[in-house]
């Protein structure tokens, strides 16, 4: 589990992950693949990533605390799923062509598909050691709902690359002292049985 960077990070290593795979061909620089929404007026970038929604695993909830090692427990960290799209930027300096874009598309997708899960923790120190990672999913939205996602953006609909990675697990702040037995009590007595004989 993470602290709340957790996201933050999650996002950070798919860029990584982009940029790594993507550079230089079919796009020229890393720098060219940013964290931005469809919204942004930025030219710079070729490749956008969008963070869209995040929900809470609710079939994996759990309100066991747990103990750590320093004498506190902890609430259980609550397990969520990233909504990520990729997009292409039309108002990029270098505008992309058809072809450009679904050899960018293609490589991205097949990237994705490759990795199968994402590793953060080379960013974030806050992971147990052993943690799994999270599994990237791609997702088969229907033409409706990806039209609302764009509709949602005030953004006219485009071609886009929909992915999943969960679970990624969001640390709770939430401590408190674990109480410990420091004294026992014995007490000891003797019990007549019912069969016993008194002397009048």
């Amino acid at each position: 589990m993470a602290d709340f960077s957790v996201v933050a990070d999650t996002s950070a290593a798919l860029l990584r992950l982009l940029r790594d795979n993507l550079c230089p061909d079919p796009v020229v620089s890393p720098e060219s693949i940013a964290l931005a929404a469809p919204t942004d007026k930025n030219v710079d970038f070729q490749l956008g990533l969008a963070l869209y929604d995040f929900k809470e695993l609710y079939e994996y909830r759990s309100t066991t605390p747990i103990n750590g090692e320093d004498g506190f427990r902890t609430r259980p960290p609550k397990l969520l799923s990233l909504y990520y799209l990729l997009f292409v930027n039309s108002k990029a300096q270098i505008a992309a062509g058809a072809e450009l874009e679904q050899r960018i598309f293609g490589r991205a997708l097949q990237s994705l598909e490759d990795a199968g899960s994402l590793d953060i923790s080379g960013q974030n120190p806050y992971l147990l050691p052993g943690e799994e990672s999270a599994g990237i999913t791609l997702l088969t939205h229907s033409f409706e709902d990806k039209t609302k996602i764009w509709s949602a953006m005030q953004t006219p609909y485009q071609m886009a690359v929909y992915f999943m990675v969960s679970p990624v697990a969001l640390s709770s702040r939430v401590r408190e002292p674990i109480a410990r037995v420091t004294q026992t009590r014995l007490e000891a007595g003797i019990i007549a049985s019912p069969g016993a004989l008194v002397e009048g």
